[in-house]
């Protein structure tokens, strides 16, 4: 029988739906990927990535369709819950929500979807988190991404 997302803790959450996170990446440059202040913790600048290589590149609405760009978003969702177990010693049992999601979406100047691009990596709290994973956010298109990535996100979870 299915628990609630309540009754259990968030890494029993994962396997139940069959989520194996990927590796986290790897610090570059003169930035960290995570902070924590307080009870915060900070996940800076995540892109799409699968095994160290970007994944669907280009700007949304033009080399990149909406559908893609939303498993774009989730695949970065992956590595900023990869990122948050890795720092919290390899469990989720420490989180207590997800407080924001902030998304950057690399697009032509029609398009007008942001928001549901950047849906990918909300819903994806939403199914491991239950209701604490529902969060504040904004969705930006922006003219381009670092390595013509098609997303970026950065987020901030309550710990405690």
């Amino acid at each position: 029988m299915t628990r609630g997302v309540l009754s259990m803790n968030f890494d029993e959450r994962l396997e139940e739906l069959f989520i194996d996170l990927p590796e986290p990446p790897e610090d570059v440059g003169s930035s960290v990927s995570v902070a924590q202040v307080g009870k915060l913790l900070y996940i800076g600048g995540v892109l799409p990535l699968s095994e160290g290589r970007l994944q669907y590149p280009g700007k949304v609405g033009i080399e990149v369709r909406l559908d893609m760009a939303r498993l774009a978003a989730r695949l970065a969702g992956f590595l900023i819950l990869a990122i948050v177990r890795q720092e919290l010693r390899g469990s989720l049992k420490r989180v207590k929500r997800v407080v924001c999601l902030d998304g950057f979406v690399a697009s032509g100047a029609d398009f007008r979807d942001h928001f549901k691009v950047v849906d990918g990596a909300s819903e994806l709290f939403v199914q491991v988190f239950g209701a604490f994973g529902k969060h504040v956010r904004t969705a930006v298109g922006v003219s381009s991404l670092p390595n013509n990535a098609c997303v970026e996100l950065s987020a901030v979870f309550e710990v405690k």
